[in-house]
């Protein structure tokens, strides 16, 4: 393998409490050969100064406002762009600790194959046996609001998934944790103009990587002992109302963007009966969810999801036609 050099992206929102753990934990690995940037979003806990003393090598690229967890990655890629040497690309969540081989694995199951474009981890909850993300599969209801989304093995244990015990290709990666290879950003920028889309802010923009992705003709894969611990939604709340909004309506746009006509003009009529699904059969993540913010305070979050969608909606068919028109230019 390589010894290629990478550029671990963390982009950190009032997260002091997740740094130590993370960072130390980043700073342990078999694969040496890279630099950290810390993006931090306009955080008021100290954040900053708290990097600055303990952990001194890491770039810090400090931001006046919460810019969102897309354009904050997209500053940090920017950034590490402009070390030429940087091979690879990785965005990590603030509230992770990576296994001493993650790196190492991530750039193993890259090196494999020159169609693979991005590699994501594997990621457990805190209890170190249960998976919580393994990547992302394809619905064409974009989204499926049960207990991790459409997260692939959630809640469920290696010796359940062993289907999750190699390295296998996926639909997209989770957002979690992810390696690009710089070629293939080059790419999406030269077309795109951007990485992860600024326009949603928050969540589901890494389904949104995985076509695009395809649509310039690499594949993503899983690295399956490239492993670590995710403390799962400890920024946006697992059911909240801001994370509830994000997801319902970049669902929305996602379809707008990337799915195929016929699929598209589908969409609305699926995107009910999934939320009839959710009120006759008593999804746990949405009665969690009704129990936190109410019954009123939910409809009114579908409600402003679509008018927002709805408003967006001309840009978001001119970045369809951009990435059909273009292709794999």
């Amino acid at each position: 393998m390589k010894n290629k050099k990478a550029a671990i992206i963390i982009v950190n929102w009032n997260g002091l409490k997740f740094l130590n753990n993370c960072l130390a934990a980043v700073y342990n690995q078999t694969y040496q050969n890279f630099d950290v940037y810390l993006v931090d979003n306009g955080s008021k806990d100290d954040s900053v100064s708290f990097v600055l003393k303990n952990f001194p090598q890491v770039k810090i690229v400090k931001l006046e406002k919460n810019t969102g967890f897309a354009k904050g990655n997209n500053i940090g890629i920017k950034e590490a762009f402009k070390d030429c040497k940087v091979n690879y690309i990785v965005c990590l969540n603030n509230d992770t600790v990576v296994d001493n081989r993650w790196l190492e694995e991530l750039v193993k199951t890259a090196e494999k194959n020159k169609i693979i474009g991005v590699v994501s981890s594997k990621a457990y909850f805190n209890d170190k046996i249960t998976i919580q993300n393994a990547g992302l599969e394809f619905r064409k209801t974009v989204q499926a609001n049960k207990n991790g989304g459409i997260s692939m093995g959630f809640g469920l244990t290696d010796i359940e998934a062993p289907e999750f015990s190699k390295d296998i290709e996926i639909f997209a990666p989770g957002g979690v944790a992810l390696l690009f290879k710089r070629e293939v950003l080059e790419k999406i920028i030269k077309r795109d103009n951007e990485i992860f889309d600024e326009d949603f802010f928050a969540y589901v923009e890494d389904l949104d990587i995985g076509f695009r992705i395809r649509s310039i003709g690499y594949e993503c894969y899983l690295s399956a002992n490239a492993k670590l611990i995710h403390l799962h939604s400890k920024t946006g709340g697992v059911a909240s109302s801001f994370k509830s909004y994000y997801c319902e309506r970049n669902a929305i746009l996602t379809a707008i963007k990337n799915l195929p006509i016929f699929d598209l003009l589908l969409f609305p009529f699926r995107n009910i009966y999934l939320k009839l699904s959710y009120l006759f059969n008593k999804n746990e993540s949405v009665e969690k969810l009704k129990s936190n913010i109410g019954i009123f305070k939910m409809i009114y979050i579908l409600i402003k999801a679509h008018l927002s969608a709805l408003y967006l909606m001309p840009k978001f068919l001119i970045k369809r036609w951009k990435i059909r028109f273009y292709g794999r230019k």
